[in-house]
């Protein structure tokens, strides 16, 4: 085989070449202290490099996700922590109004005052944005206003339910956010099972207390009301009864009663106890409901309500009794006819027809009968009529008690005053006289309305509740408070839960970065020492290979001759 200078110069120079490119190649490893330069270095190592490198990012994303959890969270957290402070103010401060036997209205206004303000601050709290801008309890909706008002008492949650889950580990989601109708306006009245309230119209001093579920496998989520009786009306002493009737099911019958009343005695029905407590009159009703939902600030602007304008904008009366005695003729047949006018209704031409034989008591249904035909409204399950005023949510709701037809109206305010007119009494004989008696809270500008007097009219007015009503009112608050403040302090240690699940997460996703980190470095990473000594054998290698090629360049057959 002949060999050419130039092949012998080529194998040379590519000889010099090869030494230098593993020279570079350790200097690079060197340089940047991997072993792997190239995925065609180690294929199967730089596939699980990669691999390895993929799930660190994505545990570093996690942690960055539970950074941004935590954030939010601990914003909510400090609201909610202003929130509580806020209630607990409020409830000292309805604590010191229930003092009712030193309090004049001039410091239950002022105590209103100090319940507003708070109350406009706890509004703002609920409206709180994050660093971003974004509200924090709208739920997804974090670019609207989560509640708005319309300034008369009405309150708008405008966010919605959902919470921001972020992921935080393989298989690990934590929620940053609660929402603000789960907060502030998801808070169930009362005791949690139900509520109690005393009627607007009330006219005694008894209170009813809490209560509570007794026994949980009868309790029906039911309304219920306790209705007050006398046994004998007009003697002394007063003697009442009271019965309690299913306002769920409109059923005439009572599903308790008539029970002899007694100052603080327990009364016990549908799995449940409460107690009344001191004078209330007849007619005198109390209300069982089961609990609903009501955002806390509803609750707070009705307190201030009450402790500004301690009054009720409701009236209760009685129309008619001992009708033979004041002239509805039972002997030959008569025709009595009256109007009515309630908020702007009008009810007129109520035509009582008298039937020869006819009792009280069937005067009596005959007159309520006429009311509720000449309203043109439908009787109601237990024989009562409702007659909606012009007022938007208010009625009056006429029903006949005894020898008497009873009537209450309902929707009133201290700033829309309810009254009931009677007026136009009209008798052939002219001799019937319309017994009118206000009672309850109420009071009537006069007592009787007479046929033979031209123009006689008589006005059902609101009158001024015992004071009993407004500590009922605030019982009613402290109630409705202390279910927020729960409410709050549950989704406080929800969020303490996440917290520290966050904390968790990243301790275990520190540890598992660690490892994979360990993992990767051993693939990946160059072991100093050994890269240093082939640097120092591919350099002499390299000397080598040049050297040679020197001395193979100068060779010459003229040296041989």
């Amino acid at each position: 085989m002949r060999v050419s200078t130039s092949l012998i110069q080529q194998q040379g120079v590519q000889s010099i070449l090869d030494k230098q490119e593993q020279l570079l190649r350790v200097q690079n490893q060197l340089s940047s202290g991997k072993r792997i330069l190239a995925p065609s270095d180690d294929p199967g190592a730089a596939s699980r490099i990669i691999d390895l490198t993929e799930a660190i990012s994505q545990i570093t994303q996690y942690g960055e996700n539970g950074d941004y959890a935590k954030q939010r969270l601990n914003l909510e957290e400090a609201t909610l922590n202003a929130s509580t402070n806020i209630l607990q103010r409020v409830r000292e401060l309805s604590v010191q109004a229930a003092n009712t036997g030193i309090n004049d209205l001039q410091s239950e206004r002022a105590i209103a005052s100090e319940i507003k303000e708070r109350l406009a601050e706890l509004f703002d709290n609920a409206n709180t944005r994050d660093e971003n801008g974004d509200y924090v309890f709208s739920g997804f909706q974090s670019k609207t206003k989560a509640f708005t008002t319309d300034g008369a008492g009405n309150y708008f949650y405008n966010g919605d339910e959902g919470q921001l889950a972020l992921q935080i580990g393989s298989d690990r989601q934590v929620t940053s956010n609660d929402s603000g109708a789960d907060v502030f306006q998801l808070i169930r009245t009362g005791n949690g099972d139900f509520s109690v309230d005393a009627n607007s119209t009330n006219g005694g001093t008894a209170r009813i207390s809490t209560g509570s579920v007794v026994s949980p496998a009868t309790y029906q989520a039911q309304d219920f009301s306790i209705v007050f009786d006398e046994v004998t009306p007009a003697t002394v002493p007063v003697s009442l009864t009271y019965s309690v009737f299913n306002n769920t099911t409109g059923a005439p019958a009572a599903v308790l009663g008539p029970v002899a009343y007694n100052d603080g005695n327990v009364i016990a029905f549908n799995g449940v106890e409460v107690e009344i407590s001191g004078g209330p009159v007849d007619g005198d009703i109390f209300t069982v409901q089961a609990s609903r939902n009501q955002d806390v600030f509803t609750g707070l602007s009705n307190l201030v309500n009450s402790l500004e304008s301690p009054g009720t904008g409701d009236v209760r009366g009685i129309i008619g009794g001992d009708f033979i005695n004041n002239g509805f003729d039972n002997a030959a047949g008569d025709t009595v006819t009256f109007d009515i006018n309630f908020d702007g209704t009008a009810i007129n031409g109520v035509s009582v027809v008298v039937a020869v034989g006819d009792n009280n008591t069937v005067i009596a249904q005959s007159t309520l009968d006429a009311i509720g035909l000449a309203a043109g409204a439908t009787v109601n399950t237990d024989g009562s009529y409702t007659i909606a005023g012009s007022t938007p949510g208010v009625d009056v709701t006429f029903r006949r008690v005894g020898d008497n037809v009873e009537f209450i109206t309902r929707g009133g305010s201290s700033s829309n005053l309810n009254s009931v007119q009677v007026s136009n009494l009209a008798d052939a004989a002219s001799d019937a006289v319309l017994t009118i008696t206000g009672s309850g809270n109420s009071v009537a500008t006069q007592t009787t309305l007479d046929a033979a007097v031209a123009g006689d009219t008589v006005d059902f007015l609101a009158g001024t509740p015992h004071r009993s009503m407004l500590s009922q009112q605030i019982d009613n608050a402290l109630n409705n408070i202390d279910r927020a403040m729960d409410k709050i302090i549950n989704v406080q240690t929800s969020i303490g839960g996440r917290l520290n699940s966050i904390d968790s997460q990243v301790n275990d996703n520190e540890a598992r970065t660690l490892q994979l980190q360990t993992v990767r470095s051993e693939i990946q990473d160059l072991d100093f020492a050994e890269a240093i000594s082939k640097m120092t054998f591919e350099t002499t290698a390299l000397q080598v290979a040049q050297q040679t090629f020197v001395r193979i360049q100068g060779l010459n057959l003229f040296d041989l001759i």
